[in-house]
């Protein structure tokens, strides 16, 4: 299917959708092929809505299926990473601290802001796992079984990173105001956080053998990495006030545009 859609869209750019709809029919008959490319869509949101406001130019130093960049880069991304992250060059994504200056200064927000793009992300998750059980009605073994788990860890990935944005955002104030139920709600989005990576977890592991060795960001192992979504909590249980000064959050020098 992939291949198949390169291939056609590279000389055929407005490719209606009712002749995907079609491959799809015939690719997957046991299911209805108009409900599953709508799942399918959705749940195939949520890298580009992730990387467009997490940004690392290759895998390196952003790995979106484990919040992993290179061990010699910066390893797991905490919910600090988060703060001082910056978002993709061109994207029209505001970043953690340029959102918190507009807020706090009672500025128009000019671009899309991360709560813009936890939203998106948590109504695609959503849309995603709702269509799940009728599509499943008639399938219990193959490919399109596979598919279709691949779909719902996919989901579970977004109401993740949903969650972990909305901490974010909401530990972003805490350092500034100091006022204990901004703490209080990164406290909570977090552990919700924690909640979907369990599942994602759960979903992945069933398919995928871990922990799993790629060539270019090294050893990955999903379930293990539960232990690092928990520290997320702590590290907002534990965070002291002024603790992150915008002047000194440099961006990395080796994330910069694409060249045209």
């Amino acid at each position: 299917m992939s291949f198949l859609l390169w291939g056609r869209l590279s000389y055929e750019v407005n490719l209606p959708d009712a002749q995907i709809q079609k491959i799809a029919a015939q690719r997957f008959p046991e299911v209805d092929a108009a409900s599953l490319m709508s799942a399918w869509s959705s749940s195939s949101m949520v890298f580009p809505l992730i990387t467009r406001f997490f940004w690392g130019d290759i895998d390196l130093r952003w790995f979106p299926e484990a919040c992993l960049s290179h061990p010699r880069y910066k390893g797991w991304f905490t919910v600090r990473h988060f703060i001082e992250g910056s978002t993709m060059p061109g994207a029209g994504v505001i970043n953690i601290l340029e959102w918190r200056k507009k807020k706090t200064a009672g500025e128009a927000m000019t671009a899309t802001t991360l709560l813009e793009i936890a939203g998106q992300l948590a109504a695609n998750a959503t849309s995603a796992l709702s269509a799940l059980p009728r599509l499943r009605e008639k399938v219990t073994a193959g490919e399109t079984a596979a598919t279709l788990d691949d779909m719902e860890a996919m989901a579970h990935l977004g109401n993740y990173y949903a969650a972990k944005i909305r901490g974010a955002a909401s530990l972003a104030i805490y350092d500034l105001n100091s006022v204990e139920a901004e703490r209080q709600s990164a406290i909570d989005s977090l552990e919700s956080a924690a909640s979907h990576w369990r599942e994602y977890s759960r979903v992945y592991s069933a398919r995928y053998k871990q922990p799993v060795l790629y060539n270019r960001i090294g050893v990955v192992d999903i379930p293990a990495l539960i232990a690092n979504v928990d520290g997320d909590v702590e590290i907002a249980r534990g965070w002291k006030p002024h603790t992150i000064d915008d002047a000194n959050v440099v961006k990395p020098r080796d994330d910069r545009p694409f060249e045209k």
